[in-house]
């Protein structure tokens, strides 16, 4: 026998590190399954975008635009197939192209981008009506609904309104241009 293994405490300690090495080496190596359930951090497919030049955009592959209105937050979505412009891109010239954009993802079957811009959705922007907020007549952005966005506050209070105009108001009347919004609460303001 070794003259250090005739000491007790030492072969005790030996003893217990070869056990915490063969169970770390079972662990890892005869147990993979139990690491192989586990989801990994980042799937290989990520939904990020992939900055691999090999990767090019084909004449099948969707283009999926979205775009944030900051001033409604509403969302438009658009799909639609490559530019013969962009065939044969990848993420490096895409972005060029599309300076502004943020690329979400990239690959040949798909590639999806987004663009934030500070501005009202077609909706808001295109269409206007005259409601009630707060007891006063209003402006809005939009149509009537939940989903309208208030423009401005007029000092014209709706009890100094015929009660038919005021009712209407309620509900909310659409008017076609910025020359009906004016006429119409001019006559308001007149009566």
């Amino acid at each position: 026998m070794l003259p250090f293994m005739k000491n007790t405490k030492i072969r005790t300690a030996l003893t217990v590190v070869l056990i915490l090495v063969a169970c770390t080496g079972v662990y890892y190596f005869v147990k993979p399954s139990a690491i192989s359930d586990m989801p990994p951090a980042l799937p290989r497919e990520t939904e990020v975008a992939k900055q691999d030049a090999k990767i090019k955009i084909t004449p099948t592959t969707d283009i999926v635009q979205r775009i944030i209105y900051l001033k409604c937050n509403e969302e438009e979505t658009f799909r639609t197939k490559p530019a013969d412009n962009l065939v044969g891109l990848n993420y490096q010239q895409v972005q060029q192209i599309y300076s502004g954009w943020t690329i979400e993802k990239f690959d040949t079957p798909e590639v999806t981008m987004s663009l934030k811009v500070n501005s009202l959705c077609r909706e808001h922007a295109n269409n206007m009506f005259i409601g009630v907020k707060d007891g006063y007549v209003a402006v809005f952005h939009g149509k009537p609904g939940s989903k309208a966005i208030l423009k401005e506050v007029t000092k014209i209070p709706i009890t100094k309104l015929v009660p038919g105009d005021a009712e209407e108001l309620k509900h909310g009347m659409v008017v076609q241009s910025r020359e009906e919004l004016l006429r119409f609460i001019e006559g308001l303001e007149s009566r």
